[in-house]
């Protein structure tokens, strides 16, 4: 259902042709930056703006002052009162009744060893907890070094990895090509299981189908704090008649590759490969794949 409190659904369809509507569209999505700096704007606005986003420079340049400004305006100091006011309050308070202290009921020394000896294993289950989800694991047990264990893998001319940075570079000069209620439809496209990666912190902006050297592969876009990862999810067969992912599955569980300012992580699936491209350092990157398997293995135990 459109949300009637959305700017952009009174807009009618954008023909990609028209230059005069797309540029009322791209007017109107630069008014609205500033409330979406500031968590302003409905669910369905928000979808819509991350989308067009991805492909627009500009306006990620615009919301990169908003949030600067945001950023400045928190940290600025707040204005001194003055001095008269100080002084109206200090009279306030000196007017007021001093009330009489109620008497604190004694508390035998058995109830106040406990409590104590509570707080304390409280404090030691709180530490443990936090180490334990601060630090994530790798499937088999190892604590994640995410640049011991996924080296930079060179594309050279792999077909896959250079076939799935080509068309994320393709869609990253437009808005994304479809939206996140569109998934039931590209599951029904493709013969394999697509299911959106678990990783905290991730939201599903959009889903839709592409082909990469001749073979269907479902796309899905994810925000990822301020930025957008594209995750391409192809069949078996095709993720491992790749020699280069092949050969470093099998060493580390994953491959990591970079070409230019865009990284990309992949790894098999249950029932698919999947392939995570980004434009960020590729060892953050990885750690959506790392927190993926630390949420799988969480939603294993829990059956």
């Amino acid at each position: 259902m459109t949300d009637p409190r959305n700017p952009l659904a009174a807009l009618p369809a954008v023909d990609p042709s028209d230059a005069a509507s797309l540029e009322a569209r791209h007017q109107l999505i630069v008014g609205l930056l500033g409330a979406y700096a500031d968590a302003e704007l409905p669910a369905e606005t928000v979808s819509q703006l991350d989308a067009h986003l991805v492909g627009c420079a500009s306006c990620r340049r615009e919301l990169a002052v908003h949030q600067a400004v945001r950023r400045r305006l928190a940290a600025e100091p707040p204005a001194a009162a003055a001095p008269a006011l100080h002084g109206r309050i200090r009279a306030a308070i000196a007017a007021l009744p001093v009330p009489a202290p109620a008497p604190a009921p004694a508390v035998p020394a058995w109830r106040r060893h406990a409590v104590a000896l509570a707080a304390g294993a409280m404090l030691l289950v709180a530490l443990v907890l936090a180490t334990l989800v601060a630090t994530p694991r790798l499937p088999w047990g190892r604590t994640a070094d995410v640049h011991a264990v996924l080296p930079e893998t060179p594309v050279g001319s792999d077909a896959l990895l250079g076939g799935v940075l080509a068309d994320y570079r393709r869609i990253a000069a437009l808005d994304l090509p479809g939206r996140a209620r569109d998934l039931d439809a590209v599951r029904a496209a493709v013969p394999f299981p697509v299911e959106p990666l678990r990783a905290p912190e991730l939201r599903l902006l959009a889903a839709w189908t592409a082909d990469i050297g001749g073979e269907p592969a479902a796309v899905l876009a994810y925000r990822w704090d301020e930025h957008v990862v594209v995750q391409y999810l192809v069949s078996d067969a095709r993720f491992f008649r790749s020699p280069t992912v092949r050969a470093r599955v099998a060493v580390g569980g994953a491959l990591a590759a970079r070409q230019g300012g865009t990284a990309l992580v992949a790894w098999p699936t249950a029932s698919a490969g999947s392939l995570l491209v980004g434009d960020m350092p590729t060892a953050r990157l990885a750690t959506i794949w790392t927190a993926q398997r630390v949420a799988e293995r969480g939603a294993g135990g829990a059956h």
